[in-house]
This record gives structure tokens, C-alpha cells and sequence, in this order.
């Protein structure tokens, strides 16, 4: 059997119950996942000469100075011209908001939607064109600098951003089953994350959240899902550090008959026939 067939396997195992999905059928997602999906390199390398100097909104209305890089800047250092622009023009969303959770400040800088916008071509995007880009920095709240990547401690405290679709189930529809996959690199302390996905811009008139936080995956652990309102919110009990944002996207872009036909193919996936050579 193909390795996209036993993820697909996987996958329909997950989505076919609604109680929430085990922590070794998530990791045997995520290991099948990481198998399947082309993930653009990290990369470290710097070329920005000007770095952007914003205020930021902290959690508990306090006020504090940091330099980060414009989405522009971060997809030209991870090389994508053609993203550098998308993030440039009247379509991008630059947002600039920053939340505190735990140790850690996630600030959501901007997003874009549309088809071709990056250098870097996925399977995915044969089926699904038209894509979602994100970028969120990560900064510990004491100021202290994440490590780089060249560090042995690189790694060690995983981090998850994510879409979350009001009235989904949060762990049936994110990042992970809607064809995503992410960037970083450290730039002076920083963590910057660029994750990119199928595009969310259908979904406009239900309202959607970026979810930014540690660990590996979404669970009702991180987060709380109301069945009656299908708010999603961030669970008080969590462990974790995370942050919930409200994306404010153009209502007129959204599509109902798309996204429930892109909803019924993701939640109900047809069966895959077994073939002579799955025996």
C-alpha cells in the first residue's frame, strides 16, 4: 500500500468518530503527514536590510516595543519572491496583533489568499489551487531569545498554528487535514512561522480562527469546541500555552456551496478500493 493510502487510512479513522481522536492515532497522523507532504526547508539565512519597528498590543493591555519583519520580509528570506509580493499587495491582510500565553507571545502579522502565489509548488495544490498563507512570530515573554536552529535545544518545545473553522470540530478540520504545511526560521530571538494551507477565504461568513500555540496537534485539551454555537474557544484547563485569533476576512469572498462540498469531501472521504497489491 502507498504511504498516502495508509494516510488516507488513517485519516478516515479519524474523522469517522466524533469523540476526540487518541494521542497515538494523532501521532501516527502526523508521522504518515510529515511522510506525504512536501514541507519547504528551513532556512536561516538573512538578507533584510530594513526591519520593521511596530507596537504590539500584549495581553493585560501592556505595552511593549519589539522589531519584527514584515510577512513581505519573512518570504524573502525563506527565498519565495513571488509570496513576497502577494504579502505586498492590496489583497494581503496585515494584522500586527500579538496575544501572551504561558511563556510564550504569538503575534499573527498577516495573511493572504489566492492561486500561484508562491515559488514553491505542493501536490496539494493539484487539487486544491487556491491556498492560505500566514505568518506568526513566536517570542518568549521574557525576552529571552528562542533558540537558533543551529542550537541542540532547537526543537525541544514544538509549536502548532492552525486554522479552525467556526462550527468544525477543531480536531477534524486544521491545518493537518486541510493539506498544510509550514516554514520557520530564528531571526534575532525570533521564531517566525510562515504556514500555508487550503484556502480559508470560503469560510468567511462562518468566521474563522488562527490557533497558535505549543505541542503538536489540536485537541479538546487545547481547545474547547461548542457543539450548540460552534464557537471555538481556548481551553482555561490547558497545559499548554495558546492563543486563539479572530481573522477578519472579506465576508464577500465566501463561498457556502464551496465550502460544503470541500467539508463533505474532507469529513467523508470515499473508500479507497483495495487492489492484488494491498493483500
Amino acid at each position: 500500500m502507498e504511504k498516502y493510502d495508509q494516510f488516507e487510512q488513517l485519516l478516515s479513522q479519524a474523522l469517522s468518530s466524533t469523540a476526540e481522536p487518541s494521542e497515538a492515532l494523532n501521532q501516527k497522523l502526523k508521522c504518515r503527514l510529515m511522510e506525504v507532504k512536501v514541507m519547504k526547508p528551513v532556512r536561516k539565512r538573512i538578507t533584510v536590510a530594513l526591519i520593521a519597528a511596530v507596537v504590539l498590543v500584549m495581553s493585560g493591555s501592556v505595552f511593549a516595543f519589539w522589531q519584527l519583519l514584515s510577512p513581505k520580509q519573512v518570504a524573502e528570506n525563506l527565498g519565495d519572491v513571488t509570496l513576497a509580493k502577494a504579502f505586498d499587495s492590496e489583497n494581503a491582510i496585515q494584522i500586527n496583533k500579538s496575544i501572551t500565553s504561558g511563556d510564550y507571545t504569538f503575534t499573527l502579522l498577516g495573511i493572504t489568499s489566492g492561486e500561484n502565489l508562491s515559488d514553491f509548488k505542493s501536490s496539494a495544490q493539484d487539487i486544491h489551487p487556491d491556498r492560505t498563507y500566514a505568518v506568526v512570530s513566536i517570542a518568549r515573554k521574557d525576552g529571552s531569545p528562542m533558540p537558533e536552529i543551529s542550537d541542540e535545544s532547537y526543537g525541544e518545545t514544538t509549536f502548532i498554528v492552525s486554522p479552525l473553522i467556526k462550527g468544525q470540530k477543531p480536531w477534524q478540520v486544521n491545518i493537518f487535514t486541510m493539506n498544510g504545511g509550514y516554514s520557520e526560521f530564528v531571526f534575532d530571538g525570533i521564531m517566525y512561522r510562515m504556514v500555508e494551507c487550503d484556502s480559508i477565504e470560503m469560510f468567511a461568513d462562518r468566521g474563522v480562527y488562527l490557533y497558535a500555540g505549543t505541542g503538536t496537534f489540536i485537541d479538546n485539551q487545547k481547545v474547547s469546541y461548542n457543539e450548540k454555537t460552534g464557537e471555538i474557544t481556548i481551553n482555561a484547563n490547558s497545559k499548554d500555552a495558546g492563543v486563539l485569533f479572530d481573522l477578519p476576512l472579506d465576508v464577500k469572498k465566501s463561498d457556502h456551496e464551496k465550502a460544503e462540498k470541500y467539508l463533505n469531501e474532507l469529513l467523508n472521504p470515499e473508500p479507497e478500493s483495495i487492489t492484488s497489491n494491498d493483500r
